[in-house]
């Protein structure tokens, strides 16, 4: 089978909404968070094509160029985990494969924790590249002006959804570990991202 990423978008929702458990929200996560992450990455290439206004003091040419140089490293950063969001759409399908063909074998209580604490961990790394995402949104909103900065308002809702599924989805696994200092670091590393998450609010 393709990968999901290799798939058009009507494809992907037509499986999507089928009957098959797979792919769901944690894919779906990492697909919102891919397009929130891209649509922010649109407003800075276009903030970084305008020209410079004309007569700037030399502080403020300083500080149009600081922008600028902050602006590209977002741009660059933003490259990065847009791809890593995407590689999510593929391996979430596969981790929650996993899951349940454990939860099938039965009598492997150390395979079904490893599997269990693999799909957790894949959902609390995407959590933490879409606070990332968030933070950096919010110092392109002092960055820019305009119609534009309204596209930033769409990715924050969609980093928002994409975050409140990964959380979830990585929560929904950390439920069900049995050793409780495995589920332990577990939840108090979501609460650590929900935090940051939330302080941007």
């Amino acid at each position: 089978m393709k990968k999901y990423t290799d798939l058009s978008l009507e494809t992907y929702l037509e499986k999507l909404s089928s009957d098959a458990p797979v792919p769901g929200g944690g894919s779906v996560s990492a697909y919102a968070g891919a397009l929130g992450m891209g649509l922010t990455q649109m407003v800075v290439r276009i903030a970084l094509k305008r020209k410079p206004q004309a007569g700037l003091t030399p502080e403020q040419k300083f500080q149009e160029d600081a922008n600028r140089k902050r602006m590209e490293e977002i741009l660059d950063s933003l490259e990065k985990t847009r791809a890593d969001a995407m590689q999510v759409v593929d391996l979430d399908p596969k981790v929650y494969n996993e899951v349940m063909a454990r939860y099938r074998e039965g009598g492997a209580p150390e395979k079904l924790e490893d599997a269990l604490q693999n799909a957790f961990r894949l959902q609390a790394d995407l959590a933490l590249i879409l606070v990332m995402a968030k933070e950096w949104n919010a110092h392109m909103k002092t960055l820019v002006k305009g119609a534009v900065a309204n596209d930033l308002i769409v990715s924050d809702g969609l980093l928002a959804a994409a975050f409140e599924g990964a959380f979830h989805t990585a929560h929904i696994n950390a439920v069900y570990m049995k050793k409780p200092e495995r589920k332990e670091h577990a939840e108090k590393a979501l609460a650590e991202l929900r935090n940051r998450f939330m302080k941007g609010n």
